[in-house]
């Protein structure tokens, strides 16, 4: 009987159109590198989002090879401020328009 019933789980799996289920995926999220005119990459740079209504996120560090990320972001009609600090010190603050389409942001240091 357990035999019959799993041969039927797997008709009734099977038979499910893939089309028809959808994983939710996260928004695209907002990546670059920190580079700086002298040094190349720079590794270990915290990068952070403030937008002036939902307020700052969850900061990231930049990989050895200079690169961050951020998932999952609102979009926002509003530009967010980007932020890189070298421990307490603001090395870099510029805005960025986020509204659902991936975006590519590179922030250049001196």
């Amino acid at each position: 009987m357990n035999l019959l019933r799993f041969l039927f789980l797997l008709v009734l799996i099977a038979a499910v159109d893939p089309g028809t289920v959808r994983a939710q995926t996260p928004a695209p999220p907002i990546s670059g590198m920190v580079i700086s005119s002298q040094r190349g990459p720079v590794g270990g740079v915290t990068v952070s989002l403030v937008h002036p209504i939902i307020g700052r996120n969850a900061p990231v560090f930049s990989a050895p090879n200079g690169a961050y990320f951020f998932a999952n972001v609102p979009p926002q009609t509003q530009p967010y401020f980007i932020e890189a600090y070298w421990g307490n010190q603001l090395l870099f603050r510029g805005e960025l328009l986020y509204q659902g389409a991936p975006v590519q942001f590179n922030i250049s240091l001196p």
